[in-house]
Formats: structure tokens, sequence, C-alpha cells
């Protein structure tokens, strides 16, 4: 197990209240965990929290990936068959986690969440949002659509 993965799961609470799910780690070495991408600075954004991290494990949240293997950079069709081959992988760690909600981050990956969702018999609200990538009107859109999401994951606790 690399340095990045020991850290997420430092940051595994013991119940997973609501799992986020994003499409994998970017290639560069960036990693939500580390403070230093955009989805980070977005969700510390959307939720408030001074200590972010910190909150967001207490209330039973966790960041998973759909892809283990990053997958940024990657030709479309080369993408598209990395992250169709991860379903069966999710699908045993959605039994593991067994969430009560889950957030997909990343519309795109939609169908395959719901896919590994559904084989792993898991009947949870889930909610998908815009990925707040580099452009303005993608991190607003998705400021907006958390705005809408966080009181029902408030809630469900």
């Amino acid at each position: 197990m690399n340095l990045l993965e020991e850290l997420r799961r430092s940051y595994r609470p013991d119940r997973i209240t609501t799992l986020f799910m994003g499409e994998s780690a970017p290639r560069s070495g960036k990693f939500f965990y580390t403070q230093n991408t955009n989805l980070y600075r977005a969700m510390q954004s959307a939720f408030g929290w001074n200590d972010f991290l910190s909150e967001f494990k207490a209330r039973g949240f966790y960041l998973d990936y759909l892809s283990l293997i990053p997958v940024n950079g990657m030709e479309r069709k080369e993408r598209t068959k990395q992250l169709q081959a991860s379903v069966a992988s999710l699908t045993h760690r959605l039994i593991e986690y067994k969430p009560r909600s889950i957030v997909i981050l990343l519309r795109s990956i939609d169908p395959m969440i719901r896919q590994a969702a559904q084989q792993a018999a898991l009947a949870v609200p889930m909610y998908t949002t815009t990925y707040p990538g580099r452009f303005l009107k993608n991190r607003e859109r998705f400021h907006n659509e958390m705005t809408v999401i966080i009181p029902n994951l408030l809630a469900s606790r």
C-alpha cells in the first residue's frame, strides 16, 4: 500500500455514514487528504468547517474512488475500460463499508457507482454532483448542488 492510500485509510471512520465517490486520485500526486486539490477546497467551502478533515471523519464521511489507479491522462477508451473494470472492486468495498448514503462527485461515473451499489445489494440514497474542477462555473454548480445535499447528509446521521 502506498503512502497516499495509508493516509486515506487513516481518515476512514469506524462507521461510514456517507461515502463520497470520486473517479480516481489524480496522477499528479495531489490528493484530497493532503488538502491540495480542487475537490478538497470545494468540499471544505461547501461544508464550511474549520478543521475540515477531522469533522469530515467525525461525522462518518469518507472519500473513496471508483478506480484505485489514476485515470486522468488516459485516452477515453482506456479510461472507460479501467473504470468499468473497477466496478467489481468497488462492489466488494461497498459491501464492507455499508454506507447509509453515497455522493457521486462526477456525473460520468454515476452509472458505474449505481451498478456497484446494485451488485452490493445496497439500497441507499444517492446524490450526484458536478465535479468542481478548474472551471469556475463547475465549482459554482458543485457548491449549489452540495448546498441542497448537505442537509440530507447531516439529517441522516
